[in-house]
This record gives structure tokens, sequence and C-alpha cells, in this order.
């Protein structure tokens, strides 16, 4: 099946204007929510894009304003994490990032880390996920794979910027988790004359941001060595006594894992008996596990296994996502699903989720759909196959475009996607290190839950935004 992309918006389009204070300024923005449709050649929409723009507006000329395109990934999850956390004027009100209500009712709040006052913004919904839908089955191939994802991404950034007059405008892509891998897929696909010799869009991005890096497969490194920066992070928020700071306990993770356990994971069972107590002691101080345990496992401590065994005594699990969340260990009850059944996945849920219900009146979005958060269902039937990977793709952009910006950003307790999987792929992926810069943060996957951590992410990326876009920075 061939699809396109074509303008047929007028129906599910609602606009709405609104006010938010940034840096001291009263800002206007007008917001314009729509769908972006799909179709076959019997001209039958077979698919949408939903998208979520925002528009300053006070701005006497925009086509030269910088503009972001903001997504999740999943593969399946909806875009409403990072719009309502990180980059959306309006984000959820969260009193303690870990001890957040499970039940309604749920809060709004103006975003002081939002960028609208230095560039415009689009929230994505890719197709079966939030408002996104997949009408006909029978175009899935054509939505549902990691290489026909970029493809159609690409065609709605190129319909979306012609739409609105904006094909001069400096692009910036935002993707968390599977998104990216996405993004740097799409800096390449947007350049274009890709594996399959598509169209040359000619559309060159500014900046990327990367917030929880994951690049489709296994990174070819040991992975203890990349996660133990997170475990020693993870070890330090449940038990603090005795250590430095968490910076500089995560730091000397990082220190020895370069200079101690790197070396003795290459010796590996030739690794003499007096040397390896002495590594045995120091990865039980930095993990928080047992020596015995630890004795056992060194060359490879599942992540699973340390969710369980960190906190064992008290019966506890960490989690994945953020493991800075604990749930009882109940071993009687088996997890529903690896993703969402999750010490924090499980309890940030409902704020957001109920949080896009209360944007959705906000914005006069009245279609009648139910926003999917979380569709397993398109992760279940995900091509994962590729062309190129997403760090090659990255590269290849970089190469082309010698302006092109990349931001790898982490929180600390993620341990999903680890801040030590992200430096190295900031560092092995053939990157002009002059133009990488990388953040890590006292928070999980999510890296603006909690006030401090949020604040953080916002002025650096504000940072990165700016220069990026060659603007002057302007920050609180």
């Amino acid at each position: 099946m061939n699809v396109h992309f074509q303008e047929c918006w007028e129906k599910t389009r609602y606009e709405s204007d609104h006010t938010i204070c940034l840096n001291g300024q009263t800002i206007p923005y007008r917001t314009v929510c729509e769908d972006n449709f799909f179709f076959n050649e019997e001209g039958k929409a077979v698919a949408t894009i939903y998208s979520y723009a925002y528009f300053r507006g006070d701005v006497e000329d925009p086509s030269k304003r910088p503009v972001m395109f903001a997504y999740n990934g999943g593969p399946g999850s909806a875009s409403l994490w990072l719009h309502l956390g990180l980059v959306g004027p309006r984000r959820v009100k969260l009193a303690d990032e870990i001890n957040l209500p499970t039940v309604p009712p749920f809060e709004l709040e103006d975003n002081p880390n939002c960028l609208l006052d230095i560039c415009d913004i689009v929230v994505v919904d890719m197709v079966g996920t939030g408002l996104g839908r997949l009408f006909d089955q029978a175009a899935k191939e054509e939505f549902y794979g990691s290489d026909a994802d970029i493809r159609q991404l690409a065609m709605f950034v190129d319909g979306w910027l012609t739409r609105y007059n904006r094909h001069n405008s400096p692009v910036i892509l935002a993707g968390e988790s599977y998104g990216t891998g996405r993004s740097a897929l799409l800096a390449a696909e947007l350049l274009g004359g890709g594996p399959e010799n598509q169209d040359t869009l000619g559309i060159s991005v500014s900046g990327i941001l990367l917030l929880g890096t994951y690049f489709y497969e296994p990174t070819a490194f040991s992975q203890m060595s990349l996660n133990l920066p997170s475990m020693a992070a993870t070890n330090h928020y449940h038990n603090p006594d005795g250590k430095p700071g968490l910076t500089e306990f995560v730091n000397q993770a990082y220190e020895f894992t370069r200079t101690e356990y790197l070396p003795a994971f290459y010796e590996g069972d030739a690794l003499p008996e007096e040397k390896k107590e002495e590594l045995v002691k120091k990865l039980a101080y930095f993990t928080g596990l047992e020596e015995d345990y630890v004795r056992q496992n060194w060359q490879d401590i599942p992540t699973r296994d340390y969710m369980k065994q960190l906190l064992k005594n008290t019966h506890q699990v960490v989690g994945f996502y953020d493991s800075r969340y604990t749930w009882p260990d109940l071993p009687d009850i088996p997890d529903a699903n690896v993703i969402a059944d999750d010490p924090a996945m499980g309890q940030y849920t409902p704020a957001y989720q109920a949080g896009f219900a209360l944007l959705r009146q906000e914005l006069g979005i009245t279609v009648e759909r139910r926003s999917k958060g979380l569709a397993h269902g398109v992760n279940q039937q995900w091509d994962r196959k590729f062309k190129r990977n997403p760090a090659q793709a990255l590269a290849a952009a970089m190469r082309r475009n010698k302006s092109l910006q990349v931001f790898f950003a982490s929180g600390l307790f993620d341990l999903c996607t680890t801040a030590g999987n992200a430096r190295f792929l900031a560092r092995h992926s053939k990157l002009d290190p002059d133009r990488v810069l990388i953040g890590e943060y006292p928070s999980g996957h999510m890296a603006y839950l909690g006030e401090e951590s949020a604040r953080m992410l916002g002025d650096d990326l504000r940072r990165f935004v700016a220069k990026a876009t060659k603007q002057s920075f302007q920050g609180s």
C-alpha cells in the first residue's frame, strides 16, 4: 500500500489563545491542535499524526522564528510526558515528585521552564498513540516500524513547515527514550537521500535534545560498566549515610569504572583472587549490594536483579524508570506488564493521563477519541529492523550539517536508559565532540520530575536552544 501526506485538517482543528509568564515577561500564545492525515491511493484516510502547536502571539514575522518538534517514543508512547513535563506551557502540578497522588483530583499549572519565549513548540502524537490513529490496519507496515515511522514523521515535519511558512525557521528536535533514536534517524531523513534513495528534502536541523538515550540495539560494551554510575546514584538515594554528595559519589563511580572495573573486567576469571576481593568490596560500596552477591555476579549484575537485591532486607523493589520509587516485593503477584507495572511508572501515570484530559479541556479539543498514553499493541506490532542505526544516522547528519548541535541529557536515577550508556553513545558514535553537550540530572527516566531537576534541565535546554539557534541566552 502506498500512502501519502495530504493537506486535510480543518475538521479536527482547534484553536485557542492564552498567556504565560516566563522570565518576568507575559507571553501571549496561540494554540493549534489538529489531525495530519495520511491517505492511500484511493483517497481514503488511513492514519493521522496528531499535533499540538504553540505559537508566540506577539511576533510580527514568525517565518524565521525557531520551532521545536517534540515527541516521546515507546514505540507506542504518546507525547503527554514531554508535553506536560518539560516542553509545553502547562505542566502537571506535583508537590512532591516521589509521593505522588494516584487518584484524582489532579491539577495543571504554568510551566516556568517552557521555552515559548524563544521558540515555537509542536508536540507530536505519532500514529496509534495519544490522539494519533491508524484507521486502516492493512496500512500498519507503513507506520509501525523503525524505518517506516521516520519516513512518515519526515513527511509530517515537511508538511507542517510548508503549511505555516516556516521552512526558514531553525528546527530543534526533542525526543525522549525511543524518541531519541527517532530524532537521530529523523535528522538524517530530513536532509534526504537515505538508504532507499528517498527524496532529498534538504531540511537541516539546528539542534537535537536526546533525553534518556536509546539507540534501538544493545550497546556493544560491558553493560555493567555503563550501568554502574546509575546503580551508585540509586544506592546513594536509598543509603546516603557515610557517602559524599550525590554528584561526587557518581563521579567516583565513573572514575572507578574507568580505572579499576574495566581493566578487571578485561581480565575476567583470570583476575587474581586478591584483586578480585578488593574489587568486590568497592563494587559493594558503590552498588549497595552484599559482597557475597557481588562476588558471584561482579562481571554482570542484571538490572532487574539489582532492582530487587538493593532493598531486599526490607522486601522493597526499586523502580526501573526512576529508582527513587519503591514498592513491596510480592513474589506471588507477577508483573502484568514490564513497562506499565513498575514502581515509578505505576505511580505517575494517573497524574499525567488525567493531566492530559485537563489539557484537552483547556485547549478546546473535542474530537471523540480517547488518548492512548501507552499503546502496548503498537509496541507489539512494531518492526524493529532498520537500514542503518540511529548512531550511524546521527553521525552522517552531523557530517553533512556542520552547524548541528546535540544534547545528551539523562536522569541519574534512570535504570532503563542509563547516564553511562548516554555518555558512551555520545563519545563512541563518531560525533564531533565540540558540538556535543552531556547533562546529568537528579531524577529518573523523566528527568524533569522534581523541581530541582526540572529547573536544571530547563536552564540547560534553554542555553542549548539559544546556542543552536544563535540567540542570546535569556535565563532566570
